[in-house]
């Protein structure tokens, strides 16, 4: 990575709404490949990402989707094996939705080539570019994360 700072900002925006358009891209693509809709997609991903499983409620909020929406998306990727329903322990009202494990196994055996892309891109950085990285990457999330809910 060059620590040239001649580059004016905006082409950091232009690069990282270039990023953005790239990853809608790829998750598409990645959704066809598996079987999936985008939005199905999305929902492992976000899955994935909470570490233990979502309620339906709050997959919805991730999703901007209704409640009526995201049922019948999780019945779908549950018959397709991907997910499955448990009682949750904290509200008997309500479901938890988690990620069986051939769904971990069939999302990462797509995800990890791209996984370890980005590891080996990460890995000819120094610790410092890491880190500065690292904290634009952290900003743009928050900042996307900010602007999701937003209404």
């Amino acid at each position: 990575m060059s620590s040239n700072t001649s580059e004016p900002p905006e082409k950091l925006v232009e690069l990282q709404q270039r990023q953005i358009a790239e990853v809608l891209t790829f998750a598409a693509a990645l959704a066809r490949k598996m079987g999936l809709s985008v939005s199905e997609m999305a929902a492992l991903e976000h899955l994935h990402a909470s570490g233990g499983g979502l309620t339906p409620t709050q997959m919805g909020k991730r999703l901007s989707m209704s409640s009526g929406t995201v049922s019948p998306l999780v019945d779908r990727l549950e018959r397709a094996g991907y997910v499955e329903r448990r009682p949750n322990p904290k509200d008997r009202r309500s479901s938890v939705v988690s990620l069986t494990p051939w769904g971990i196994e069939e999302s990462s055996r797509h995800l990890l080539p791209l996984a370890a892309d980005f590891l080996g891109t990460a890995s000819e950085l120094g610790s410092k570019e890491r880190s500065l990285v690292g904290g634009y990457l952290e900003a743009i999330a928050d900042a996307l994360a900010y602007h999701a809910q937003k209404p």
